[in-house]
């Protein structure tokens, strides 16, 4: 199984690599730390599933640089593109915050995951909410990858 995890924060990537590493042996797993990458990444190359984050980077962060800017729905937007282009890799969002975007375009967690399963249903299968300091979205995640992958 190969599995491409989306995401710019460094505690909660290891956090899922290490999740990964113990629970699923079969798997090989890529990580890319931004948007751009990420398209870049699911472009390319075919995966399983694809663990992604909501709120990303346009571009990695080096040393001395910022990324530019945050994308404050960065996964919507990838999920888009492997919509447009019909990639089929089935898609779970890891996510640690509650609400997305500003203004107009301001959404609650409910409200993201209706708005993602009915604009993506052959893609999105479900959301996880991430904590660091809590253990349960390692159970949530264990539940829904193994039942994507059955």
């Amino acid at each position: 199984m190969n599995i491409l995890v989306i995401e710019d924060d460094p505690n909660k990537s290891k956090q899922i690599l290490d999740f990964i590493s113990k629970n699923l042996l079969d798997a090989t797993c890529e990580l890319k730390k931004s948007y751009q990458s990420g398209l870049k990444e699911v472009l390319s190359k075919p995966y399983d599933i694809i663990l992604l984050d909501m709120q990303l980077p346009n571009f990695e962060i080096k040393p001395g640089e910022d990324g530019y800017k945050f994308r404050k729905l960065a996964g919507f937007d990838i999920l888009r593109e492997l919509k447009r282009k019909n990639i089929q890799s089935r898609v779970i969002v890891v996510t640690q915050f509650e609400t997305f975007g500003e203004g107009e375009s301001y959404i609650e967690l409910e409200g993201l995951k209706h708005k993602l399963n009915n604009s993506f249903p052959t893609l999105y299968v479900d959301t996880v909410f991430y904590s660091a300091d809590k253990s349960i979205w390692q159970k949530q995640l264990n539940e829904i990858i193994v039942r994507t992958i059955r």
